[in-house]
This record gives C-alpha cells, structure tokens and sequence, in this order.
C-alpha cells in the first residue's frame, strides 16, 4: 500500500487526479483501452483480481503483468503516448 499512498502525495498525480477532464480523455483514449487489454492478456484475463490483490498489499501479479507490457515494444510505445497525453 505503501507504493499507492506515495502516489497520492505525488503533485503530478494529484494535479491528474483533480482534472476530470484529463482523467476522462486519458481513460477514452485508444492507447488507454489497448493498455488495458495487454494488461489483461498478462494477468490471464484477471485483471480486477489483480487489482486487487495491490490494494491489499500483494501488487507481484500487477506489477508482473505490467513488467511484461513494459517489455513489449508495443506495450512500451503505447506507454510512451500515454505520458505525452499527460504531458500536453
């Protein structure tokens, strides 16, 4: 939980966090979706049990599922758009 807590004290997450305008694009946007559907692939198809799981302190499937997108030249490029929608 530790990892979660430092994320809500992070300025850029809480700046993200308070625009729901942003939030709403970023979660509509293609790269979003194609994430989300390789993060599923990498969890078995579980990704909610995943979640979880990080939630109650056990984030190895999550974090293994997303080592595993980080590893994947497309997981990595879509990543990258990811952030320069953050960024914009």
């Amino acid at each position: 939980m530790a990892n979660l807590d430092g994320l809500l004290h992070n300025k850029q997450a809480a700046h993200l966090l308070s625009d729901q305008k942003k939030l709403e694009q970023l979660r509509n946007a293609p790269e979003t979706q194609q994430l989300f559907t390789m993060l599923r692939e990498n969890t078995g198809g579980d990704l909610e049990q995943a979640a979880n799981h990080a939630a109650k302190g056990d984030a190895a499937p999550l974090i293994s599922a997303i080592r595993a997108l980080m590893r994947d030249p497309q997981g990595a490029k879509l990543m990258e758009k990811m952030k320069q929608h953050l960024n914009e």
